[in-house]
């Protein structure tokens, strides 16, 4: 996440998408990308297909995009399958397309790739040829989460699960950042996610960090400790925690609403009247949609790297995709990676001092 090409430039974006990855298969990666062109192309230097030609080449010419000037399709048989292991897939599966989608940031041939393929061979793949930006010790992957008014990022949410201060202090840097590029907030408001708002509250290593980012303040808006209850409520913009608490909690979310809105169509169609008043309601909903669709804000960056690397979900459609595309422009278009650098260096001598006072 830390070449040249991630701070302000003039460069269009380059961005590479391993289309075999998906649970639906290309299609519906390459009707993603075909969306994403028809909306913002024109922010677009290029784009790099990683694939099987046999099987992507047709999907292309459907969709129109073999005769897209700025599309180029990087032929691969192979694929990292979802049960297969990271380290076995880095050591025998080297020509797979979740790795060969990497190998263009390595190569100078992309700035950011995207995959919904194998979560650990995306990151073990990712952290081994990349390598993390100066001063951060582990990557940390990080999800917007829509709510009714505002949404926020939740980082980390799966890539580290080990609870450590200096893991947490750099989340909340990598978040801050993160936040400023996508939510456009010019001081997001950092909250440390424990089990309650009083001192002392929440696991040692968490302590730790809090004790950190208070001094950290004059670099990111620590507003300090936040729980369960100020997610949704417009509190904080980010979310810090370790990826054990953040994958659970993201998923606890998404299971949430699904239940919520399986619920709410089961009841509407129960009754006649009930049937009248969902169509009376039909604005509401359409609201709650738009404002809560995770099709917007699809894609998890994987913090830290350098270059930017995407989760998308396994399951996303076109729509999705499209999605992802448009917050990986944002990323490269807006985030300053030196003023990362600067901030991380200043936190870990924080960090530093600290634990000289302890010792």
């Amino acid at each position: 996440m830390s070449n040249d090409s991630q701070c302000p430039t003039l460069a269009l974006p380059r961005i590479g998408v391993d289309v075999m990855g998906s649970d639906y298969g290309p299609e519906q990666l390459i009707k993603g990308v075909s969306l994403a062109l028809a909306s913002v192309g024109h922010r677009i230097g290029s784009l790099t297909l990683v694939g099987d030609e046999a099987i992507v080449q047709p999907l292309m010419q459907q969709n129109g995009l073999d005769r897209a000037k700025n599309i180029t399709l990087c032929h691969t048989p192979e694929v990292l399958k979802m049960d297969d292991h990271p380290l076995d897939g880095l050591r025998h599966k080297k020509e797979a397309s979740v790795f060969k989608t990497i190998d263009l940031i390595t190569q100078g041939k992309a700035d950011a790739v995207i995959s919904c393929g194998n979560t650990g061979g995306l990151m073990a793949g990712s952290t081994l040829k990349l390598k993390t930006i100066e001063g951060v010790i582990r990557p940390a992957l990080a999800s917007i989460i829509p709510t009714s008014t505002d949404p926020f990022i939740l980082v980390d949410v799966g890539a580290n699960p080990a609870n450590d201060a200096h893991y947490l202090v750099h989340n909340a840097i990598l978040g801050a950042h993160f936040a400023k590029a996508v939510l456009h907030c010019e001081k997001p408001r950092v909250g440390l996610l424990t089990i309650g708002k009083e001192e002392g509250k929440g696991t040692t290593s968490i302590q730790a960090a809090h004790a950190v980012l208070k001094q950290c303040t004059d670099r990111i808006h620590y507003i300090g400790l936040v729980e369960g209850f100020d997610l949704f409520s417009n509190g904080v913009d980010v979310v810090v925690c370790d990826g054990f608490v953040g994958n659970i909690l993201l998923k606890s979310c998404e299971s949430l609403f699904g239940c919520l809105r399986g619920f709410l169509k089961r009841e509407f169609q129960r009754y006649p009247i009930r049937k009248l008043g969902a169509l009376l309601c039909k604005g509401v909903f359409k609201e709650m949609k738009r404002k809560l669709a995770p099709e917007q804000f699809s894609g998890a960056p994987l913090l830290g790297l350098n270059g930017w690397v995407f989760k998308a979900h396994g399951s996303s459609k076109a729509e999705a995709i499209a999605g992802c595309i448009q917050v990986c422009l944002k990323c490269i278009e807006v985030f300053n990676v030196q003023t990362v650098k600067s901030d991380v260096a200043y936190a870990n001598a924080v960090l530093l001092a600290s634990e000289g006072v302890r010792s």
